[in-house]
């Protein structure tokens, strides 16, 4: 069944000792993930991995708009913690950022299965070129790049200013799910990014971050979420 669609996005990237990471992974995949994932407004949640970023880990919480991370039912998840989540706040300490998006731009289908790897770009851009940015990248860049072979969708996100943790993050957000981790460095992919447009605006980028993704915890659904909370409950 496909899943509905997601306008609003909740990253969160957190971080322990690699000496934790087998606790860490069974309390995402095994508690929070059903239990965020079964509360009213979130879609669905997959999770990622990247050895070379600052904080390793992602959970990627597709919900039903961007007023999900600020309602009652979040809140109560950051407000009343279980034990085990106790746990891990302080395994992970200030390794730690949530923020929180409106989808503004999708270009390609949801692959199913999940792609196994994701590439993704925040930046900063001046606000007296904003108008033109969201012009380039919805009429040229996104579609160029979602056109590359091994690039199954491109979607694009701004920052509702919500935070928690860490410092505010750049304000955009784009995600490119690839069938491997060499797509982005492929011939095809240096030239969709190489025109005289794409150029002018990435430099006037600021407060870039790019990072590649490995899946390693597949999709789980509203619905599948909530049945593994009423099988714990039974």
């Amino acid at each position: 069944m496909t899943a509905p669609q997601a306008a609003g996005l909740i990253t969160v990237r957190l971080d322990v000792a690699a000496a934790h990471d087998e606790e860490f992974n069974d309390w995402y995949n095994l508690e929070h993930v059903p239990q965020l994932t079964a509360m009213p407004g979130f879609v669905q949640t997959r999770r990622y991995f990247s050895e070379k970023s600052d904080i390793r880990y992602l959970a990627w919480y597709e919900t039903a708009d961007e007023r999900v991370e600020a309602g009652p039912h979040f809140q109560s998840i950051v407000t009343r913690p279980t034990p085990w989540s106790i746990r891990m706040r302080k395994l992970y300490g200030n390794q730690r950022e949530r923020m929180n998006f409106k989808l503004m731009c999708t270009v390609g289908n949801a692959p199913a299965p999940d792609a196994p790897w994701m590439y993704i770009v925040h930046t900063d851009i001046p606000d007296h070129i904003v108008d033109e940015y969201n012009d380039w990248y919805d009429r040229e860049h996104l579609p160029r790049c979602a056109a590359i072979p091994g690039v199954f969708r491109a979607r694009r996100y701004m920052s509702t200013g919500i935070h928690g943790g860490g410092a505010d993050g750049p304000r955009y957000l784009t995600a490119y799910e690839l069938a491997g981790p060499d797509v982005w460095e492929s011939p095809a992919a240096l030239q969709a990014r190489k025109t005289p447009w794409t150029e002018k605006m990435r430099s006037l980028f600021s407060n870039t971050r790019r990072a590649l993704y490995r899946l390693v915890a597949p999709t789980v659904s509203h619905e599948q979420a909530q049945a593994r909370q009423s099988g714990s409950a039974a």
